[in-house]
């Protein structure tokens, strides 16, 4: 699994963590992440409920396409198994999300469509990397305690190789911090 495609994708993860029900919708298209993170900002439009969370992530498809039989088979082994991590997110954090939710910084790197509201978010970013583009796409549901989210990402791995990666995510908020978050 390319290391950048899943940083790429927990934060937009950890963006879906909540919003008020008096939401307004985001829309953006061909954007930046500071950019997105921008609109949300000023739309009030995210409500993340502060403290410990919980977020379980199952690899549902990791295809390498060319790789060797010995990396098919150690891909093999990690699909379908469940992996729970947890973090803290402090009330600083909730209050006022950076641009790093949105996805990494970089020059290369925009939202090819963004879409939050009601609930739902569907969202595609774009980054341009040496071995070409990777694409990760997520679609799902949030309220303020809980989300549940769908995420592909396509493009090549380090060496090269095209890459097709699924994968579920499922989150709550579960109580206060302990300070014994991965996180």
């Amino acid at each position: 699994m390319r290391r950048s495609a899943l940083i790429a994708a927990l934060p937009l993860a950890v963006l879906a963590l909540g919003a008020c029900s008096k939401e307004k919708s985001i829309e953006a298209h061909n954007e930046s992440p500071e950019s997105v993170a921008s609109k949300v900002a000023e739309a009030g439009a995210m409500r993340f409920t502060p403290g410990r969370w919980e977020m379980t992530m199952k690899i549902d498809k990791l295809d390498l396409g060319d790789a060797p039989p010995e990396a098919k088979k150690m891909i093999a082994g990690m699909m379908g198994k469940e992996r729970t991590v947890t973090s803290c997110l402090t009330k600083e954090e909730a209050e006022k999300p950076t641009p790093k939710f949105f996805g990494e910084k970089s020059d290369n790197c925009s939202y090819e469509h963004f879409t939050m509201g009601g609930g739902k978010i569907d969202a595609r970013l774009d980054c341009k990397g040496e071995t070409g583009l990777q694409s990760v796409t997520m679609n799902g549901s949030y309220t303020p305690d809980s989300y549940q989210m769908q995420v592909q990402s396509m493009g090549n791995a380090h060496s090269g190789m095209k890459m097709d990666m699924q994968m579920s995510m499922n989150a709550k908020h579960v109580g206060a911090c302990t300070g014994k978050e991965d996180s």
